[in-house]
C-alpha cells in the first residue's frame, strides 16, 4: 500500500511533501490536479480546497503543506528533519518559515503582475518583502556554510523547494521576468546551498512540470 499525495505539478508546496516522504522512504503515489479546474477533488479532500493534499492507506486526510511535513516528522521521526537540539532545532524551523512565507510572497508578487492594472504600491511592498527575506537567508545560510553540522532538515526542503520554485516560475514564464525574483545572481550562499541540494534524489524526482494554467484568466 501506498500514500497518496495530490499535488499540482509546478507547485513548490507539493514538492517540499514529495521530498519529506522521499527522504523518509515513504511509498507514495501522486495524482495532480488543478483546484481551480472544473474537475478537481481537492474541495472533497480539503476545506481551504488547497494543495498539497495527503491521502493515507487508512483513508484519512493531511492538508496544508506546512502541517503535512510537520506530521510526517511526527509520525515518522527517522531519518529526522528536525534537529533534537533546541538550539539548531529553532534554527531549522526559522529557516522554515521564511522559505514557506518568501513563497507566498512571491506568488502574491507574480500574481499581481499578471493583473490587467496591477497596483504599484502593492508590486513595491512585496518586491520588498522578497528582497528583505532573500537577504536574511542568504545571512542565515552565511552563517549555516560555516557550521559544523549541515545535515539536511525541513528548514533546507522549505528554503530551497521555494527557491526552485521561483526559478521555474520565471524560466517557464509562470512569472514575469522580475529581478527582485532572480535570487542566483546576488545570493552566492543560497546559491551553492540549493546547487547541493539539487543533487539528492529527491530532490531530482520532483522537479516541478508544467501545467496547462492562465494565470492572467485567474487574476482577472
Amino acid at each position: 500500500m501506498a500514500y497518496t499525495l495530490i499535488n499540482a505539478r509546478p507547485s513548490p508546496f507539493g514538492r517540499k511533501v514529495a521530498i519529506v516522504l522521499h527522504e523518509k522512504h515513504i511509498v507514495f503515489d501522486v495524482h495532480y490536479d488543478v483546484p481551480w479546474g472544473d474537475r478537481t477533488c481537492t474541495p472533497e479532500y480539503s476545506p481551504l480546497e488547497q494543495l498539497p493534499i495527503l491521502v493515507t492507506d487508512e483513508k484519512e486526510v493531511v492538508y496544508d503543506s506546512s502541517y503535512i511535513v510537520e506530521w510526517l516528522e511526527a509520525r515518522f521521526p527517522e531519518p529526522a528533519l528536525l534537529p533534537s537540539a533546541l538550539p539548531a532545532r529553532l534554527a531549522a524551523l526559522k529557516r522554515q518559515m521564511l522559505g514557506e512565507r518568501l513563497m507566498e510572497v512571491a506568488q502574491s508578487l507574480i500574481f499581481e503582475l499578471h493583473r490587467p492594472d496591477p497596483s504599484a504600491a502593492w508590486v513595491d511592498r512585496q518586491t520588498r518583502k522578497v528582497r528583505g527575506a532573500l537577504a536574511e537567508l542568504e545571512r542565515l545560510y552565511g552563517l549555516r556554510a560555516r557550521a559544523a553540522d549541515n545535515g539536511l532538515d525541513l528548514g533546507d526542503i522549505a528554503v530551497a523547494t521555494t527557491l526552485l520554485g521561483i526559478e521555474f516560475a520565471v524560466e517557464s514564464g509562470l512569472s514575469p521576468n522580475v529581478t527582485a525574483l532572480l535570487w542566483r545572481r546576488s545570493h552566492a550562499a543560497l546559491g551553492e546551498a540549493v546547487s547541493a541540494l539539487e543533487a539528492r534524489p529527491s530532490f531530482a524526482e520532483t522537479r516541478p512540470q508544467m501545467m496547462d494554467v492562465n494565470l492572467q484568466a485567474t487574476v482577472a
